[in-house]
């Protein structure tokens, strides 16, 4: 339950200082060039980015 807890923590400090986004922006291009620039890939990959930085 701790985990969870700090999980939260982490996210809404995230959202709360507005850096949410170019952390998620930051990871997604990191797995972008990781999975070799695919195209037409982006939604999927912004998504496993967020999933990645808010801990899920």
């Amino acid at each position: 339950m701790a985990a969870k807890k700090i999980m939260s923590d982490k996210k809404d400090s995230l959202v709360a200082s507005g850096k949410l986004f170019v952390e998620v922006q930051k990871k997604a291009y990191c797995i972008w060039e990781k999975e070799g620039k695919p195209q037409g890939k982006d939604w999927y990959i912004w998504l496993k980015a967020e999933k990645e930085v808010l801990g899920g």
